[in-house]
């Protein structure tokens, strides 16, 4: 859905006549920035899937105009149906590349951000309304639950759009400054959580007053890369012009992190940025302050009070140059800015409502458009002269450590010892080694040293080391070295890439199987979900001690009997919530279409978890090689030795379904491609399930007595075709 190497398809058929009326009339009653009051319903097709009763309305601030005949849209796909979605996403954003001639910006910004951060992705997309093409339109990844879940683990937790509901050019806006009154906040930010706002104002408080200290509270490197990342791209329309347009979210860890959001004028599209009262001209954007705002407290906190932190400076800077050293040094943005108008190009010569001449969209790749606060860089005549710019600052040229020979005593340690990672480090004062256990954990940072006391060799030798107590989870590692005036990473776009340190697992989650139909029955005879536990150690463990769970935010949900495991040793727990059965069945059921399964101990450390796809029937999912391989699809082996790879031609066998004739007046006929028994279900366009039983190999479904109109038919919960009935 985000391949930006393609355009997708998009039809939106609405059921009102009146439709762009009323959602004209809709967003003229929006209280804030981009929020929305309500929808209508529309059937949205996107790639030929089909899909019904979505609720539509238009989003944006400026880029949204009553008199406009391509307004930016938000389509909610399960806005009836629940759990309506395509390709797991619910909410479609679609952007009209307002106020851009070259139409890619928003694109590029995004996938050359990706590289450094957890951002939304991109795509094109050629949108069509009631058939008729409308123009091409930025498909943008919604910052939401999915979002959040993808990337965080979870999304429970105080969740805030930083967007005023009124904007202020000179306010304070969303800019993270504290304010002792708690309800200011309510009003400077969209909170998208049920509450938090107490939780943001201890935020800003220790941002404001403790600014030393508030690597405690905030996941300080991922905001040094989104300054540098917009900083280096010039995107003013963000926190450095306007202080909005992006989003804070509490994780699980207790930090608070950042994410970029509404990137369509980066790139010099905004030629103001909050320091002066007049439109900048080309130069000046070219040439705009790595360092702007760094004195500016009150009006930029978030910039001002980490640059002034000498380390988060050096970070900072490093950081920057990294971006330098991919895109800018190389003309890798140049080249994929090109690639993407090239694929867009016939499209937007057929364009409908463009805003620009079609020679305007090829020049502004590389020159200037328009004057004043119209003005439109050209994204090379801005970024060539930009990287001159900044490569001649001092900060730029500092000469940085070298960083080389990361090592570690033990490559496959087991839990609980100690493991000594080094380093060889030239040029640095100090050398760090940043570490973390769990994949939503922070990083800890400690301190290396060259003294011959740290199994680091012989004392100034230029290797340095630090001894690390393990746990059960792999360890996630980086080294950072600064001298008097500048910083490095290794590898260089830490902390958001970083080396992988496995851990010898014990206990682990070896194969499951979500979809089981014949592979094995429990002891009341039912095909039933189940987990695989394996004890892949030299010795016996005693399962008492030992939690499962498919929720990330419970760990102990279930605890194993008292049963001990001898080594290469096999344990199977059922999933089907029937505790009173006889044998061992967890409170819970594994998801076919794909959820985490955690293994964690009565202490409440994590020890394995598998963060499984859709499954399909009789196939499972499990680790190959046995014990401590990478996770795949399998041929079942339910309490004995993982061996095989399932076949990609055995798992498309089960999308393999036929309906037809289709449309069709008295019935209709299904087949699907193996001998297996099915469940068939007929569902009306709200999701009612009409009828219902089970069938092998082909079928055919009495339609005659329905109304005219869409249904749907699908097999086994999980594959679905639309009918139509005439």
């Amino acid at each position: 859905m985000f391949d930006n190497s393609m355009i997708h398809d998009i039809n939106i058929e609405f059921y009102d006549a009146d439709w762009d009326n009323k959602l004209d009339s809709l967003a003229a009653l929006n209280t804030g920035t981009g929020t929305g009051t309500g929808r209508i319903l529309a059937d949205v097709t996107i790639n030929g899937t089909f899909l019904d009763s979505c609720g539509v309305r238009y989003k944006g601030n400026s880029s949204q105009d009553p008199n406009s005949n391509k307004n930016p849209f938000n389509i909610d796909l399960n806005y009836v149906k629940p759990n309506q979605s395509y390709q797991y996403k619910d909410k479609i954003k679609l952007a009209n590349c307002f106020s851009d001639p070259s139409m890619v910006r928003e694109a590029l910004m995004y996938e050359l951000s990706n590289d450094y951060m957890d951002a939304p992705r991109a795509s094109f997309v050629r949108l069509s309304i009631n058939g008729n093409y409308t123009g091409l339109y930025t498909n943008t990844e919604s910052i939401d639950n999915e979002f959040l879940d993808e990337h965080y683990g979870d999304s429970g937790n105080p969740f805030f759009k930083c967007d005023p509901i009124s904007f202020e050019i000179f306010g304070d806006n969303s800019n993270l400054a504290y304010h002792a009154d708690t309800m200011a906040y309510d009003t400077l930010y969209d909170m998208k959580s049920t509450v938090g706002l107490t939780e943001l104002q201890a935020l800003t408080y220790q941002l404001e007053y403790f600014p030393q200290n508030i690597g405690q509270f905030l996941d300080v490197d991922r905001v040094l890369w989104f300054l540098a990342v917009s900083s280096a791209f010039v995107h003013n329309d963000g926190y450095t012009g306007f202080a909005h347009n992006f989003y804070v979210y509490k994780m699980n860890n207790g930090k608070w992190s950042i994410i970029l959001w509404d990137v369509n004028m980066s790139f010099g599209g905004l030629p103001w940025n909050g320091a002066g009262l007049w439109a900048q001209d080309i130069q000046s954007m070219q040439e705009q302050d790595p360092f702007l705002h760094e004195n500016a407290t009150n009006f930029r906190p978030l910039i001002a009070n980490l640059l002034s932190q000498p380390t988060y400076r050096k970070m900072y800077v490093a950081h920057y140059r990294t971006i330098l050293d991919d895109h800018v040094s190389t003309e890798n943005y140049l080249t994929r800015a090109e690639e993407m108008s090239a694929l867009i190009d016939a499209d937007r010569q057929i364009e409908p409502y463009p805003e620009y001449t079609y020679q305007e969209f090829l020049d502004n790749l590389y020159d200037d458009n328009g004057s004043g606060f119209g003005l439109r860089a050209g994204i090379e005549n801005l970024m060539e002269a930009r990287l001159t710019y900044l490569n001649g600052l001092p900060e730029f040229q500092a000469a940085q450590a070298v960083l080389t020979n990361e090592d570690v005593s033990n490559t496959l340690p087991d839990p609980y010892t100690s493991v000594t990672f080094t380093v060889d480090a030239a040029n640095a004062d100090q050398v760090y080694l940043g570490y973390k256990f769990g994949e939503y954990d922070a990083f800890t940072s400690v301190e290396m040293f060259d003294d011959g006391a740290h199994n680091d060799g012989a004392a100034a030798d230029g290797v340095y080391g630090v001894d690390v107590t393990l746990f059960h989870e792999d360890v996630e590692y980086y080294f950072y070295a600064e001298n008097a005036n500048a910083g490095r990473f290794l590898p260089r776009r830490a902390q958001y890439e970083f080396f992988n340190l496995p851990v010898k697992k014990g206990l682990v989650i070896n194969e499951l199987s979500a979809k089981n139909w014949t592979i094995a029955d429990d002891l009341e005879g039912e095909y039933d979900d189940w987990i695989e536990i394996y004890n892949n150690s030299d010795d016996p463990i005693n399962l008492s001690n030992y939690r499962l769970s498919d929720k990330g935010s419970n760990l102990a949900m279930w605890a194993f009997p008292n049963f001990t495991l001898q080594p290469d040793s096999y344990f199977i727990v059922w999933c089907d919530s029937q505790m009173t059965q006889s044998g061992v069945h967890a409170n819970f059921k594994l998801k076919g279409g794909g959820e985490k399964v955690y293994l964690s101990d009565n202490l409440g450390f994590l020890i394995d978890e598998v963060d499984y796809p859709q499954q399909y029937g009789d196939i499972t999912y499990g680790r190959l090689q046995n014990g401590d391989g990478p996770f795949n699809y399998l041929l079942p082996t339910f309490g004995t030795e993982n061996s095989a790879l399932a076949s990609t031609e055995t798992i498309s066998e089960q999308f393999d379904f036929s309906v037809y004739p289709n449309p069709t007046t008295d019935f209709v006929n299904v087949k699907v491609g193996d001998e297996r028994s099915h469940l068939i279900e007929l569902l009306d366009v709200n999701g009612r399930i009409i009828h219902t039983h089970e069938f092998t190999a082909k079928e055919s479904v009495d339609v005659s007595s329905l109304k005219v109109g869409v249904y749907f038919l699908r097999i086994d919960q999980s594959y679905t075709k639309r009918v139509v009935v005439q």
